[in-house]
């Protein structure tokens, strides 16, 4: 079985990101490391409509999305993001959860 992921998108503005990128590095990423269930952390440099900063974090399980987002620890690496929202146009925090076959409908998947 699959496991779920959080993917963070943003358009950071380009005269900021090296020191946004340090940071990610040496702030950010060790806060998330320490929310529940969270287990590992990727950085891509894929582009999509603009965007030009993409962090994909893999979760233990389904069960540990409520508590990864509910955390002290989640609320924590949210604030960290409070002094970069004013060189951020676009943000979104997205959840890829595992998908199942619908019952009776499998061999048509």
């Amino acid at each position: 079985m699959s496991k779920p992921y959080l993917v963070v998108r943003a358009t950071i503005e380009p005269s900021v990101m090296d020191e946004f990128v340090r940071w990610y590095e040496t702030v950010h990423l060790p806060h998330v490391m320490e929310i529940p269930g969270v287990e590992r952390a990727f950085r891509t440099d894929c582009r999509r409509r603009g965007v030009n900063w993409t962090a994909l974090y893999e979760l233990a399980d389904q069960g540990s999305i409520q508590i990864a987002f509910t955390s002290g620890e989640a609320e924590r690496a949210r604030q960290d993001w409070e002094r970069w929202l004013p060189h951020v146009t676009d943000l979104s925090v997205e959840v890829y959860a595992a998908l199942s076959a619908i019952p009776g409908y499998e061999h048509w998947n």
